[in-house]
């Protein structure tokens, strides 16, 4: 094999990995342990990586069923969890996933975001009930690490109306269909974190998504920018 063969083949096998979301899932409670999860995706073949697989918490307080994670890195996350408070007392708990970007989107951007679920009494005992944690959002849109769309801010709780019953968590959405909502620059990723307690035993079901997408102002200059660079060559 020459010289150009063995580059070509390494710029091949750089490319793929290059192009694998480097995913990471945490989850922790107040005065727990926060546990991390960097999970391998299957490829679909058109841009997007789905995940799944059940976590457990290494103190054995609760279990995280990751149903359906799909992301892309131009970039957007869909995400379906279901989380099981195996402790004998409400937990506070921080539920996040994040995404790294590629190519940056520079210097501004729109967003949208979506969330909703349900919780269900699963040891029947007439008590069921999720409530955000303040100052924080049941649901936060992330850029770069940091907050940039709530969704049910705080003070908000559900709880089931009867023993063995389930709620729902309303499904609400800003921003969406679109995006539409102004950004700013992402330079590195874009991720969604839930804080919430749950009560003793029981299961809340949660889908989520976040979208961030080029300006179009910043798009078109990207692309007269780049078309200017191909006109030089």
């Amino acid at each position: 094999m020459n010289r150009i063969a063995i580059v070509a083949l390494l710029l091949c096998v750089y490319a793929a990995y290059a192009d694998a979301p480097a995913i990471e899932i945490e989850c922790g409670t107040d005065g727990g342990v926060v546990n991390y999860w960097y999970p391998t995706g299957v490829d679909n073949g058109d841009g997007t990586y789905s995940y799944s697989g059940t976590y457990n918490d290494s103190d054995g307080h609760w279990t995280l069923d990751l149903q359906n994670l799909l992301v892309k890195s131009d970039p957007y996350i869909s995400v379906v969890y279901g989380l099981t408070n195996f402790a004998a007392t409400t937990q506070n708990f921080t539920l996040s996933v994040s995404l790294p970007v590629s190519p940056t989107i520079v210097p501004s951007s729109l967003m949208g975001g979506s969330t909703g679920g349900s919780v269900t009494d699963a040891n029947v005992d007439g008590i069921g009930t999720l409530s955000t944690i303040g100052p924080s959002a049941f649901y936060t849109g992330l850029i770069d690490g940091v907050g940039v769309l709530p969704l049910y801010p705080h003070p908000y709780s559900v709880s089931v109306p009867f023993m063995g019953g389930t709620v729902n968590i309303p499904a609400t959405s800003a921003g969406l269909p679109g995006p539409t909502l102004p950004g700013p620059a992402v330079l590195t990723d874009i991720g969604i974190t839930h804080r919430f307690s749950l009560t003793a035993h029981d299961i809340v079901g949660i889908t989520s998504v976040f979208v961030v997408t080029p300006e179009p102002t910043s798009a078109l200059l990207l692309g007269l920018g780049a078309l200017a660079l191909i006109r030089r060559r």
